[in-house]
């Protein structure tokens, strides 16, 4: 009885508008209320048509800002009513802006509304289609559809004035107080506007009376004027408001407007409207009586509880509401009846009652009451095929709903309703104990189970098998279980439950109390029959486990990534296994069996009997229970937050939500085995989504990279064509998986492809290769050769199944690649797709289809080493194929070899590197080895760390001796050593180049003095170069030279018999000065 989750939400909400969860765009939800009629109406009317997603449904996008070219679609279709947008190509070359060439799709669209004066663009001749337009701009172009701006108006400094004058006084702008319009517009508030404006009179401009929306009324009503028709008129759009029932014919909800006469009335079919809201009363849009929206309801909640019954409803017997009962109107289960067929259902506790008034004068116009019976399944229900039988009973499968979840021993209720189905809803477990019995004078006896109080419910149905509502002393402070209906009341008792309370957990927190004295513990439970428990507080007194319950303030400081949908524990401990109990709302949870490291050995293949983890069986039952959560990074430092759980084992007759398929290496966080049979599954938690199995194959042969939605997760759209040859378009990127493949290695291949849990696709290799194929004569019968080594012509295919891509950009989506025409002896590249087929002695290949990819290379046969190869060699126009050995067989696995052909070139190449094989060419290959080049070491001065530099000495002759290496031959070239060395496998040799490099001569000399004795001390290098040494004396600024010598050795001398001061210099043989001292001040020591 899924579906009375509607009838909760009708029943806890006081609504003066809403609108069903059938509207036409996914993200409804986002509207402000405010602007979800509008948005509705204009959808409906085929004006504003939103954003189609990948699914094929269609969003809103309500707060994203409007451009201007999407404003000026939705202006042309409000304008000409042309909302299938038939004509709008015609107008594609109205364009008088300078920037057309980048409006694309628009182009139609911003010709006809700038022709027809209804929009204007820049001074500088643009009108930028993708630019943002203010909510002032939006109501311009609006209000020229209504008809206004005939005196340019809306030009100038006050332009903008003038436009929020117009729309005020005409009401448009109602709904939007506190919007600012001189800011972007978004696509809610636009529409708004929009929905505003088309029930406003058109007008019409003369100069002697200046606007008018009315116009000389041509029926016969005695009435002079009569207002202009509406933009919505020209759509004969209309409101109407009534209740909402189902037919008389059970085949639709149908909101019924009364007129004066019964003839009068206005019918108005209503498609997908929840069969729980039979009876409210709302208005829905419709063009002439066809609804276009779903119904917003306008009625108010006064009450969900019956308190008693006046058959007059004229006094306040315990209730504010007042009516008469000939002005109400009443239903059961959905459909109309009498007050006396309700009264009874009314006074049953545990009936759920919905009391509204519909006109907010406080009385009660409309009840409603949903009456389900109880009962207890007695065996599993038993589905084939379009059947189902549940209790004995056997149904169509449209004529039940909720039964999915339910098997033996579940209690459950279930009501027929007006639509001739029946709901079922299971009903959960309480577990505790009861405490006291109580039999007031004047109220209903009730029990206190697990600390609070409950009363016995009326529905039909109901059992005391437990007898907790009895004196018996055996029934009190003993386990057992109580079971409620919707208003609290219970309507099943029991001593045991079959079923183990397994959760688990999506997400938990912690945070102080409301009266900051305490910290209080939350979790939201995923519930083995995928519903949610919202956020729960959990006992944590007793909690001794693996959920953190991170506090929400550190949440929110901390928190790296950011989790979507929005959790407030940001899905911190999603994926913890608990079993629960429940006490007074408070639950209490006990830890699964956590694994360590465990992840399924082999994939899990969807109704299989086994699932290995850990290299261990167990064994999948009916009772199995798996849950499944992983977070999905969506884009950088955001993720979204995937979960879900399946009850046993696949069956595609009888359980088709059972467990799915697993990758294998997928993690098994959690694993529980049951109590009596460890190799039995009781409930696990892997860390992964289901498996996606194969929808069909394709060949892949384009793609573009369209969004980037995190650090490594790259969106692809990709262009393939199937294997009977539809051009499908895809969308992917890296998942999970054996096998898969995604980006640039996805195109040029045979794919099998699978759409996932994101209506994006995953990919994997598939068995094909590339070949020739060629026309066998004038027959219908094309055979191939494969590429590569040693192949023959030995397959064999038709040729309807050859599929023609050599011209991808012809291609388009949704519609069938053409069969390849073969010319007269002409050898095509195709990439053919096998199946394996076994004809009992031989596997011979049969062909499924084969695409050609393109028909100007020519083939040829050449031999290397012997082996045959055959591959394309040459393009159309002459030009050589190139292909490198390890393109030819992976054994080519050296990193060089010497190729040569058979006229005796040899040429020297790399594995990788592209070499042309001509047609009937043959070749010998000889692996390269380098020569080894062994130690080398200097006899004198220093060899650098990479062996490439020798520094020597200042007057080291460059010289083979300076250097010793083994098996090298080494020479002098100028300043450079060249050692070679000869490869042992093959004539080549390896040259080595050492630079050698002498230092710099060391030129120094110093004076001392001694007993007027001058010593000239010369460095190493100075000795070697000096030829004469002169003694020099400063007097009066003048430079005396007083002693020469060219006896130059260590340390040179001269003896003075005058102080002053005094310097030495030297001279090599050239007579040049190569260094010399600084002056020594000398005392006369005589």
């Amino acid at each position: 009885m899924k579906k009375l989750l509607a009838m909760v939400l009708a029943l806890v909400m006081t609504l003066s508008l809403a609108v069903s969860a059938n509207a036409a765009f996914k993200d409804v939800k986002d509207i402000d209320e405010t602007y979800a009629e509008s948005a509705a109406v204009l959808n409906g009317l085929g004006v504003f048509k939103g954003y189609e997603e990948k699914d094929g449904t269609f969003s809103f996008q309500p707060k994203n800002a409007i451009t201007r070219a999407e404003v000026a679609a939705i202006v042309y279709r409000i304008y000409t009513q042309d909302v299938k947008d038939t004509y709008v190509k015609n107008y594609e070359t109205y364009n008088k802006f300078g920037d057309m060439a980048g409006a694309g799709w628009a182009k139609g669209y911003i010709g006809y509304c700038a022709n027809a004066a209804l929009v204007k663009g820049y001074p500088n001749g643009t009108f930028v289609p993708s630019g943002k337009v203010t909510g002032y701009e939006v109501l311009a172009m609006i209000l020229r559809a209504v008809g206004y701006d005939q005196k340019n108006e809306f030009t100038g400094a006050d332009w903008a004035l003038h436009v929020a004058e117009i729309a005020e006084r005409q009401g448009i702008l109602d709904n939007v107080k506190g919007v600012d319009l001189n800011a972007p517009a978004t696509r809610e508030v636009v529409a708004e506007l929009l929905f505003q404006a088309i029930q406003v009179p058109m007008v019409t401009y003369t100069a002697a009376f200046g606007y008018q929306n009315v116009s000389l009324n041509e029926k016969a009503d005695n009435k002079i004027f009569a207002k202009n028709k509406t933009l919505g008129d020209a759509f004969n759009l209309t409101s109407y408001k009534g209740y909402i029932t189902y037919n008389a014919k059970k085949e639709a909800m149908v909101l019924t407007e009364k007129g004066e006469k019964t003839a009068d009335d206005v019918i108005v079919t209503v498609a997908d409207q929840d069969v729980f809201d039979a009876g409210r009363y709302g208005h829905v849009w419709a063009t002439k009586t066809t609804a276009i929206t779903d119904v917003f309801y306008d009625d108010s909640l006064l009450a969900t509880k019956y308190e008693s019954w006046n058959t007059d409803w004229t006094t306040k017997n315990k209730t504010d509401f007042i009516a008469k009962e000939g002005d109400m109107n009443y239903f059961l289960n959905g459909k109309e009846v009498k007050a006396a067929d309700i009264e009874a259902a009314l006074k049953v506790k545990g009936s759920e009652k919905a009391i509204y008034d519909i006109d907010d004068d406080g009385d009660i116009d409309t009840v409603i009451v949903i009456n389900p019976i109880v009962d207890v399944m007695t065996a599993d229900y038993l589905a084939k095929n379009d059947k189902v039988k549940i209790q004995g009973k056997t149904f169509d499968k449209d004529e039940v709903s909720g039964y999915e979840e339910l098997a033996k021993d579940d209690v459950f209720t279930y009501v027929d309703m007006v639509d001739g189905v029946r709901y079922f809803e299971e009903l959960t477990a309480i577990a505790g104990q009861k405490s006291a019995y109580t039999e007031p004078s004047k109220a209903d006896p009730y029990i206190t189970f697990d600390s609070k109080d409950y009363e016995q419910s009326g529905l039909k149905g109901t059992s005391d098998e437990a007898s907790l509502f009895t004196k018996i002393k055996s029934t009190f402070d003993k386990d057992g279980y109580i079971y409620v209906d919707r208003g609290g009341f219970v309507v099943y008792t029991s001593w045991d439950k079959a079923a183990a309370t397994y959760a688990m957990v999506i997400d938990a927190y912690s945070v102080l109390s409301d009266k900051h004295d305490d910290i209080e513990y939350y979790v939201n439970l995923l519930l083995t029959d995928g519903t949610e428990t919202g956020y729960v507080q959990v006992d944590h007194d007793k909690y001794r486990g693996n959920i953190e319950f991170e506090n929400v303030a550190v949440i929110n400081y901390n928190k790296a990534y950011t989790g979507s949908p929005k959790a407030t524990g940001n899905y911190e401990d999603l994926g913890v296994l608990v079993k629960y109990t429940v006490k007074d709302g408070v639950y209490t949870l006990t830890d699964a069996a956590e694994t360590d490291g465990a992840e399924l050995s082999s994939a899990y293949v969807q109704g299989a009997a086994t699932m290995k983890i850990a290299n261990k069986n167990y064994a999948v039952t009916d009772g199995s229970i798996v849950f499944y959560q992983c977070k999905e990074e969506t884009a950088a430092d955001k993720f979204t937050a995937h979960y879900g759980v399946n009850v046993g084992k696949y069956d595609a007759k009888n359980n088709e939500t059972g467990i799915p398929g697993y990758y294998k290496g997928v993690d098994v966080d959690y694993l529980e085995t049951d109590k009596d049979d460890d190799e039995v599954l009781e409930a696990a938690v892997l860390g992964y989504l289901p498996a996606v199995w194969y929808d069909d194959y394709a060949y892949i042969y384009d793609y573009t990279k369209t969004t980037t939605t995190g650090s490594k997760l790259d969106i692809y759209t990709y262009y393939g064509v199937n294997l009977n040859g539809e051009v499908i378009e895809f969308s992917a990127y890296k998942q999970l998986g054996q096998g898969a493949i995604n980006g640039k290695d996805v195109v040029g291949n045979v794919v099998w492809y699978a759409k996932d849990h994101n209506d994006l696709y995953d990919f994997g290799k598939y068995d094909s290769t590339l070949s020739s194929l060629k026309q066998m004569g004038n027959t219908n019968t094309v055979k191939a050769r494969e590429e590569g080594k040693e192949t023959d012509w030995n397959t064999f295919m038709n040729a309807n199944v050859v599929y023609d891509l050599t011209d991808t950009d012809a291609l388009k989506v949704g519609e069938s690649a053409p069969v390849y025409t073969f010319y007269w002896d002409k050898t095509a590249q195709a990439a053919v797709v096998y199946k394996d087929h076994n004809d009992d002695n031989n596997d011979v290949k049969i062909v499924e289809c084969a695409f050609v990819v393109d028909d100007t290379v020519k083939y040829g046969e050449f031999k290397v080493d012997g082996a045959k190869y055959w591959y394309p060699v040459e393009t159309e126009t002459g030009d050589a194929i190139k292909y490198t050995l390890k393109d030819l067989d992976d054994a080519f696995n050296a990193a060089k070899y010497h190729i040569t052909d058979k006229a005796g070139k040899t040429e020297l190449i790399a594995n990788d590197a592209k070499f042309a094989f001509a047609a009937n060419g043959e070749y010998r290959t000889v692996k390269h080895t380098d020569a080894v080049v062994g130690t080398i070491t200097a006899v004198t001065g220093t060899l650098s760390a990479d062996g490439k530099t020798l520094t020597v000495p200042y007057g080291t002759e460059i010289a083979t001796t300076l250097i010793n290496a083994p098996g090298a031959d080494v020479k002098v070239d100028g300043s450079k050593l060249v050692l070679t060395y000869e490869s042992t496998t093959c004539d080549c040799t390896t040259v080595v180049e050492i630079n050698v490099v002498v230092t710099d001569a060391d030129y120094s000399v110093t004076l001392s003095e001694n007993n007027n004795v001058l010593t000239a001390t010369l460095s190493a290098d100075a000795q070697k170069d000096a030829a004469t040494i002169k003694f020099v004396r400063l007097n009066n600024g003048v430079e005396n030279t007083v002693g020469t010598t060219t006896e130059v050795g260590a340390a040179t001398t001269i003896t003075i018999n005058q102080a002053g001061s005094y310097k030495v210099c030297v001279y090599n043989a050239a007579n040049q000065l190569i260094c010399e001292s600084d002056y020594l001040d000398v005392q006369n020591d005589g």
